[in-house]
């Protein structure tokens, strides 16, 4: 029965020490593993905040190209109009149609 006491009053010790050490030391890790954690979800945040504006920056990127193509097809006409034009013999079903004078 004795021993029982002894082994008893070695494992409060020994649970005090363990906390104590555990209080001591191990709230800096588990301090260390939230603030590392926080790092993380902040980062994955903004990872995908970075995605949708790598989606919202191709979508304008395409509109834009679609763009310059509309204007350059558009100033080509141009050119071709005013090419025929200024050759004073204008052919074709682009022929440039003058009024009728008025009697």
């Amino acid at each position: 029965m004795e021993w029982v006491v002894a082994l008893t009053a070695i494992g409060c010790g020994t649970g005090i020490v363990i906390t104590f050490i555990d209080k001591a030391f191990g709230g800096r890790d588990k301090t260390r593993t939230r603030e590392a954690q926080q790092q993380l979800l902040l980062a994955q945040e903004r990872s995908r905040q970075q995605e949708l504006r790598i989606v919202e920056l191709s979508r304008q990127n395409e509109q834009l190209q679609k763009q310059l193509e509309w204007h350059a097809k558009l100033l080509e006409t141009q050119d071709h109009l005013l090419k025929r034009l200024g050759s004073g013999a204008p052919s074709g079903p682009e022929r440039v149609e003058t009024p009728a004078p008025l009697r």
